[in-house]
């Protein structure tokens, strides 16, 4: 426990890794809410673009602004140069990042890192609602980052935990989730994704692309799995 002078400023829990039924049973959740809710869409859309964006910031781009939108679509913009590795990074970083962040949870998970997973969808939270553009963007993460402060604030450890590990399964199939989406709206044929934008500046195709965010995200849920079960 964290305690500041005028008391409890939050319930840490550092420790053994949660019991396997917590892990199976938040994982069932995770998966109807994915496959039934928009509420995880809005979510994995926010990380996607946070995930445009973050890469745009390390390649030395400027982020001009970050968009989610309530039918799930996203926008991310940002100014640079017009080719090279760091457009390219800009570019793959939307379908790989929530798979990312889901694996990386779930392995501090596994170390009993709890309130970690929390702190840290804060911090990077916050970071996004800077760039953050329309007022559905600013409400899908100020009401995520809320929740988040209220359950490490006010929340016993057991609602902290059953959190972090939602939040995590929700991470590690929203991905598969958004590239199947991806491949279905090619199909229809939609234009103008980042796997087209891929194989402009790589001349491959953009099946390719889409067969290789497929390929990563299953890992990730494959690996995340193992450890949140382990």
């Amino acid at each position: 426990m964290s305690v500041v002078a005028d008391g409890t400023l939050a319930v840490v829990l550092d420790g053994a890794a949660a019991p396997r039924s917590v892990a199976v049973v938040t994982g069932l959740l995770a998966l109807l809410a994915v496959l039934v809710s928009s509420v995880p869409e809005h979510l994995d859309t926010a990380v996607h673009e946070g995930g445009h964006a973050f890469a745009a910031f390390l390649a030395g781009r400027r982020v001009g602004g970050v968009w989610v939108e309530s039918d799930g679509s996203g926008l991310t913009y940002s100014f640079g140069r017009r080719r090279g590795v760091g457009l390219f990074a800009t570019r793959a970083a939307g379908y790989v990042f929530p798979s990312l962040i889901g694996v990386c949870s779930a392995r501090l998970l596994a170390a009993g890192k709890v309130t970690a997973v929390l702190i840290l969808a804060v911090v990077a939270l916050a970071a996004l609602l800077l760039v953050m553009r329309n007022g559905f963007g600013e409400l899908v993460v100020l009401s995520v980052g809320a929740s988040l402060v209220l359950a490490g604030r006010y929340a016993p450890g057991w609602v902290q935990l059953w959190y972090a590990y939602l939040l995590t399964w929700v991470l590690l199939f929203s991905g598969p989730r958004s590239v199947l989406v991806l491949h279905r709206a090619r199909r229809r044929g939609a234009v103008g994704s980042d796997a087209d934008k891929l194989a402009e500046s790589t001349h491959l195709p953009a099946l390719f692309w889409v067969l290789a965010f497929a390929a990563f995200s299953l890992w990730c849920a494959l690996k995340g799995t193992v450890l949140l079960l382990a």
